[in-house]
Order: C-alpha cells, then sequence, then structure tokens
C-alpha cells in the first residue's frame, strides 16, 4: 500500500500464515510462511515482475524474522535448527542457497536487518540476560552491544525489532522498541549507540518500526484496546497518522518499499476462498 494507507494490495493471498515482510529492490521481498506441507515457518522469496513466489529454506525448525540485503543477493533470519534449539541467526545466499551461521550461542538472537551497506547486521538478543540491541559484521565478528541495558527479563524490560537508516546526510540511525520506560515505546539513536532519543510518548503499546527509505518518516505498529494498526509518523514523532485503520483484524510488521517508498503491511492472513 502506499504510505497514506491508500492501494492496498494483498500479495500472498493463501490461507496459511504469511509474516514478517522485508523488502528490497527491484520488486522483490522475503517473508516466513507456514504454507509447507510440513507445517512449519520457511523462508519465501516473492518477485513482482515478474510476479513469483519461491521457497528458500527447507529445514524442518521453524526459519522466521526474514530481511533481505540491500542488494537482494543475501536473506538474514532466524531459526531454531541449532542443536540446542534457541534461536539463531543464519544468512543465505540467494543464487546457491548456501548458508553461514552468524551466532552461535545458548542466548536467543533475533530481529536481524541489514546495515545500509550491507556489511552489517544489527540484532536484538538476551545474551546478556535482558534483550539488548546488538550490532556485528554481517560473518558474526565484532559484535557489539548498543543499548548495554542493565534490568533483567523478569522486570520485563526489552529492548527489540531494530532497523537501520540512512538519512541525506548520510547519518546513519537505529531505531526499535524498548519498555524501558514502562509500555512499549519506539526509540531512536545513532549506530554507534550514541544520542538515544524517545520517539513516541503516547499511553499505547509501539513496536516493530521501520525507517523509509532516508530516515525522515517511520513506519510501526501501535496496539490500542487489543488493536493493532500501522502507524507512519516523522523522525520527531510529528505527523502520527493511522494508514491501516481495520478495527476488525491485526496489522503489523511494516516495512518501506526502496524503489517508490510504499510501505508493505503482514497483518493477519486473507483466505484464498
Amino acid at each position: 500500500m502506499g504510505c497514506d494507507g491508500e492501494d492496498q494490495v494483498n500479495l500472498t493471498n493463501h490461507s496459511s500464515e504469511d509474516k514478517g515482510p522485508s523488502w528490497g529492490n527491484g520488486g522483490r521481498l522475503v517473508f516466513s510462511s507456514n504454507r509447507n506441507s510440513d507445517g512449519g515457518f520457511d523462508i519465501y522469496l516473492l518477485t513482482l515482475d515478474p510476479w513469483g513466489i519461491t521457497r528458500l529454506t527447507t529445514n524442518a525448525a521453524n526459519d522466521e524474522s526474514p530481511a533481505l540485503s540491500p542488494d537482494g543477493s543475501k536473506v538474514a533470519y532466524v531459526s531454531y535448527r541449532d542443536s540446542d534449539g534457541d534461536a539463531e541467526i543464519y544468512v543465505l545466499t540467494v543464487s546457491d542457497r548456501s548458508l553461514d551461521q552468524v551466532t552461535s550461542n545458548t542466548a536467543a538472537d533475533m530481529d536481524p536487518v541489514w546495515s545500509p551497506d550491507g556489511t552489517k547486521l544489527a540484532f536484538a538478543s538476551d545474551s546478556d540476560g535482558d534483550w539488548d540491541i546488538y550490532v556485528a559484521d554481517s560473518d558474526g565478528s565484532n559484535v557489539a552491544n548498543l543499548t548495554d541495558s542493565t534490568s533483567d527479563d523478569t522486570n520485563g524490560y526489552s529492548d527489540r525489532s531494530p532497523d537501520w537508516g540512512v538519512d541525506v546526510f548520510d547519518d546513519e540511525f537505529i531505531v526499535f522498541s524498548s519498555d524501558r520506560g514502562g509500555d512499549s515505546r519506539i526509540y531512536t539513536m545513532y549506530s554507534d549507540g550514541t544520542d538515544l532519543q524517545i520517539a513516541t510518548t503516547n499511553g499505547s503499546a509501539d513496536g516493530e518500526p521501520s525507517w523509509d527509505p532516508v530516515a525522515e518518516f517511520l513506519a510501526f505498529h501501535r496496539t490500542s484496546n487489543d488493536n493493532v494498526e500501522v502507524f507512519t509518523m516523522s523522525y520527531g514523532g510529528d505527523e502520527q497518522a493511522n494508514i491501516s485503520e481495520n478495527s476488525d483484524g491485526s496489522d503489523s510488521s511494516p516495512d518501506w518499499e526502496p524503489d517508490d517508498s510504499d510501505v508493505y503491511c503482514g497483518g493477519e492472513p486473507v483466505p484464498t476462498d
């Protein structure tokens, strides 16, 4: 759909659950779906021209939260295929389906997203006992904790769902959701973890933020009275607008299309009949 919520188009139209879309250049996106016969979640690639859907992973374990690299050659995603069954981050090369494991520990590593130049990943991990935002090289080296919170999971404190953007001045920012102030809010910071700022301050729960291509606007989901809607706002928190306006369902996981700045919102699956 457009960034004003108009011209909504159902791209997958399947009776199974399709979630976690991530746009790349050239009218391509990846998503996670349980449409395969064994019922688990796998990663799929959708192309618009020509239209088609290709299954990228076939492991028996669930594969979720895909992120397409800026050049479209690789997909970072979360998989539970590790021997201890916890969530780890993998990077798959689309052309030959080769696979590299980026994280390997007893913690849960989630929500991967690529840096604008495709050399690094930001992700959320509870390896320090609570959820923080980390960055690492795309091979898993040079890991750094950017938020370094001191609370623990028993307090429900978590920094999750990062997204990485670059503005017209070539400054790189990371946006993420956190309940460090109580309810879930959207926060921004430079990609080195400095200049932490809160972006939303209302009484609802905000999550899964996504930068537009030049990091001037944010799309995110807001939960209010058990209803989840997609909102947009300016970088400074102004001009907030509900663009999904679907009181009967759950609209979440927004992502901006690089080519023409559209937003795709992955909400409730739409049955085929």
